[in-house]
């Protein structure tokens, strides 16, 4: 068994991966989006759209949160490789078993749910996903930061995934294939961790195991980790039921860009919790200033993409969609500030988890998911998809609200070392001007418009946040003029 301590990088190396692999996130939907969105139409779309967006919720159940707390138990017995086995071979274990349960429901629901069996092969092809994503042990990779291998092994999965599009989706009755392509690239790499694992775990019998004392602990983040998953998807599952499958297509594309952005600005900061999982334990001052730093990166970045995405709508959509898909300008417009409040959350949950406090990370959660199904029921009979992407970001507002209560201790503590108003600032004022300094000559070409935009946009930016004393960009600049 190869030594954990052999394996693990820098958090700058683990970064530097994280951000080669959101690169790579963003790259590839700009390469199949508008080839799918254009070949199988919005039904076809959304016909995958609502069966992925089902099954995660089954998904969820049988994870039991095991995806967020397996990170933090096998993080703070990393230095001890026989007790980390032994964590990792007892979740594996309470996998198998939730995991099956939760099948047989699922087959269950597709045999008995009309909306359900009325595409009964798509969600026959994602049930497969179901046992791909609770053996894929992500977790464990995770805490012992292997993000050079799970960088390579998903480009490598995405590569594959791409031939299979351009060979395989050909016409609107494909869809049936593109399903299967979607759950290869988001789950076929699994299949390595799996093989993976046996390299570096030695597996003991199962009577020295002991599975008990997970459960409690694991309660509160199977909780957190349910509420926070439908919430995220509750928009689109309640959309599949209210409207069409052209109507969901429209808004999967809004989701799509959404969390295309959402991976960028989030590349460094998702990182992080291994490393404040260790820390949280070993080194308060270390824990403290990581926090800090993670919250400054998402108020610039964040800020950044919503002003962007805001001058370039409907460019966006035209390259990714096309002309069939101009409905979704204006959702695409009202999710945009989810960015900034789904980012801080990130790293307010960070915070809650690293610090044991699971029980209000739970409790937030749920929050979030009552408050995500009020919303959309209120908005989506009205609005539709602009009703979908509205409530998602009332939702990340109010889930933001709720922690920056619960957390309101720690926040008393950064509040002052924390630039609060700099970048949103910065991006308000930038992209007043390159709007109307470009308004009246700005190319019709949807690349050239994005491109001229971005150039604009970004040297004012720079200049802002340097006239504004930024600390990040502050610090980049010294680092530049010592060189």
């Amino acid at each position: 068994m190869n030594s954990m301590r052999e394996i693990r990088h820098s958090i700058k190396y683990n970064a530097v991966m994280n951000m080669i692999l959101t690169s790579s996130s963003v790259i590839f939907p700009l390469i199949t989006v508008p080839y799918v969105s254009r070949v199988l139409n919005p039904a076809g779309i959304g016909a995958v759209s609502f069966a992925q967006s089902i099954v995660s919720y089954f998904s969820l159940v049988a994870l039991l949160g095991i995806q967020t707390y397996g990170v933090r138990a096998c993080s703070q017995v990393r230095d001890d490789e026989k007790e980390l086995s032994k964590v990792v071979e007892e979740l594996i274990v309470i996998l198998g078993m939730s995991t099956t349960i939760v099948f047989i429901c699922y087959i269950v629901a597709i045999l008995f749910v009309p909306r359900f069996s009325d595409d009964k092969p798509i969600f026959y092809i994602f049930g497969i996903a179901l046992w791909l994503a609770s053996f894929g042990v992500e977790w464990f990779y995770q805490a012992i930061e292997q993000y050079g291998y799970i960088t390579i092994r998903n480009i490598v999965i995405k590569i594959i995934g791409l031939v299979l599009m351009l060979i395989f989706v050909r016409d609107v009755h494909d869809y049936t294939f593109y399903g299967g392509i979607v759950v290869f690239t988001g789950y076929g790499a699994n299949i390595l961790n799996i093989l993976r694992l046996w390299k570096l775990i030695k597996f003991c019998p199962l009577n020295e195991l002991n599975i008990k004392r997970h459960l409690r602990p694991m309660r509160y983040f199977f909780i957190s980790s349910i509420s926070s998953g439908m919430y995220v998807q509750s928009d689109i599952v309640i959309l599949g039921f209210i409207a069409s499958n052209s109507v969901v297509g429209i808004y999967q594309l809004v989701s799509k860009i959404k969390s295309m952005l959402m991976m960028a600005i989030n590349s460094v900061v998702n990182v992080m919790l291994p490393r404040l999982s260790y820390y949280a334990v070993n080194d308060k001052r270390q824990y403290k200033n990581l926090l800090t730093k993670n919250i400054a990166f998402v108020l610039l970045f964040a800020s950044a993409g919503i002003a962007v995405a805001s001058l370039n709508g409907a460019a966006i959509i035209d390259i990714l969609g096309g002309v069939q898909y101009r409905g979704a300008i204006t959702p695409l417009l009202l999710i945009l500030p989810a960015l900034l409040f789904a980012s801080i959350n990130t790293v307010l949950s960070q915070y809650l988890i690293s610090s044991g406090r699971e029980k209000q990370y739970a409790i937030v959660n749920f929050v979030g998911l009552l408050t995500s199904i009020i919303y959309c029921l209120t908005f989506i009979p009205l609005f539709g998809a602009s009703g979908a992407a509205l409530s998602s970001s009332l939702c990340e507002f109010t889930a933001l609200i709720v922690r920056c209560v619960l957390s309101k201790e720690f926040i008393s503590r950064i509040i002052s070392r924390i630039q609060i108003w700099q970048a949103p600032l910065s991006a308000v004022i930038s992209g007043m001007i390159t709007y109307y300094s470009t308004v009246t000559w700005i190319p019709n070409n949807s690349f050239m418009h994005i491109l001229v935009t971005c150039i604009i946009f970004s040297l004012l930016y720079t200049i802002a946040l340097l006239l504004m004393r930024e600390n990040i960009t502050m610090a980049v600049l010294k680092r530049i003029v010592r060189k």
